[in-house]
């Protein structure tokens, strides 16, 4: 029987006090193995991240935890990652400046959509929240990046930013502005993904937002209107549709 997610939690913990990360790696491919033949109806990423936030409650007052997390990021893979990101959710609400410094340092080692838009969505939305001023100007660097993960990372903060704030429509737009000539097509499905969350919240903004970029010649602004009004009226649809071409 497949242990439950504190007890994993404490496992893990365990081992990352005493500073045995390659045994805190065989434990978590282990507990994951045992996972597969369990009948419970959970998926592996929906425990990896429970699994996670459990941890981040126990690292939270420990002097050591960034130290033992970033250990367990440089030596794991996608589901470490995962359990880390997640402990972070938790750590990060309360340790900003920490918690920025670890964003910081593993901007550069993001390799595909799933890491960026969990460390976005669920670390850097929440220090956005406490310093907006900063993590916005952080994010106006990344959208700059060769890196294109990094540049999607800055784009997929927004999506979980609006819902907290809804009434921000502005600065996500203004800061979207930047991004709306994007030529890589992860980045533009990011584009699209936060300008209809930011619809959902401010329609008319929106619809002005992307009436104004309609009249741009550019075919990669083009793809990332069509992703981005879907959430608009139908009329607001044709008229933007007639704009574009």
């Amino acid at each position: 029987m497949m242990k439950d997610k504190k007890e994993i939690a404490k496992l893990i913990y365990d081992e990352l006090r005493e500073g045995n990360i390659q045994l805190t790696l065989s434990l978590i491919s282990k507990e994951l193995e045992n996972e597969k033949t369990d009948k419970l109806q959970i998926t592996k990423t929906t425990l990896l991240n429970s699994i996670g936030r459990e941890l981040g409650k126990l690292l939270f007052k420990e002097s050591w935890k960034f130290e033992r997390l970033m250990e367990l990021w440089k030596e794991g893979k996608r589901d470490e990652k995962l359990i880390v990101i997640n402990a972070l959710e938790k750590i990060s609400k309360k340790d900003y400046e920490n918690s920025k410094q670890f964003v910081l340092n593993v901007v550069k080692d993001i390799s595909n959509w799933e890491i960026c838009d969990q460390l976005a969505l669920r670390v850097i939305v929440n220090l956005a929240v406490q310093n907006q001023k900063e993590i916005f100007s952080l994010m106006e660097k990344w959208i700059k990046s060769d890196e294109k993960w990094i540049r999607r990372l800055a784009v997929a903060t927004i999506p979980s930013y609006i819902r907290i704030r809804p009434k921000e429509s502005k600065i996500c737009l203004e800061f979207l502005n930047r991004a709306m000539k994007e030529e890589d097509k992860n980045v533009q499905n990011a584009v699209g993904w936060a300008l209809r969350e930011i619809t959902k919240k401010d329609p008319k903004s929106t619809f002005k937002f992307l009436e104004r970029w309609a009249k741009v010649k550019n075919k990669n602004t083009k793809r990332i209107i069509k992703e981005g009004m879907k959430k608009l009226s139908k009329d607001e649809q044709e008229k933007l549709k007639t704009l574009i071409g």
